[in-house]
């Protein structure tokens, strides 16, 4: 039989072990460099990363809000409808979103899966910022409309004195030796 005390101990033990689980947890987010938003299944902020912080303008007193109730910089109007989609689809939501100051993050909605009853219960949002691959992208575009324009140019400047070479050796063929 167990007694009063091993009853104690075992539960000191358990509480010892979520505080450390806690404090792991904390400590994670607190020094990842990537903003994330954790929204529960009633679209309601839980947590957040320092770094979502600017983006979303955020404090503590902004968690337990509704996710729209909280002022975002993105122009990303949709967000709630998009997190209730991957709660209600169970499946990763991929976006480029911009940011008022322009700058361009790949969005992430990842399902927040419960274990125990393998219930999707709300969303883990993260952004990383793709502003120089963006930039990037629209750099090679720009050369390579630069490049076809070059080679329509080239081409036309080519066709013309072609086409006459061509007909003058036609002309030339068709004139007998003797002229």
């Amino acid at each position: 039989m167990i007694n009063n005390t091993e009853k104690m101990s075992d539960k000191n033990k358990q509480i010892h072990d979520l505080i450390e689980h806690n404090d792991v947890l904390e400590n994670y987010f607190r020094n990842t460099i990537i903003p994330q938003l954790f929204i529960d299944g009633e679209l309601r902020l839980q947590k957040f990363t320092p770094p979502a912080m600017k983006q979303f303008s955020l404090s503590s007193s902004d968690i337990g809000k509704p996710i729209n109730e909280i002022k975002d910089n993105f122009r990303f109007p949709s967000i709630a409808d998009n997190i209730q989609q991957v709660i209600n689809s169970n499946e990763i939501l991929e976006k480029e979103v911009q940011t008022a100051d322009r700058r361009w993050y790949q969005m992430n909605i990842i399902p927040y899966v419960k274990i125990r009853d393998n219930k999707t219960d709300g969303v883990i949002i993260t952004f990383v910022e793709i502003t120089g691959r963006i930039k990037d992208l629209k750099e090679q575009e720009r050369l390579i409309a630069d490049h076809e324009i070059l080679l329509d140019t080239i081409s036309h400047d080519i066709k013309n004195p072609l086409t006459n070479l061509v007909m003058a050796i036609d002309l030339l063929k068709r004139v007998s030796p003797n002229d």
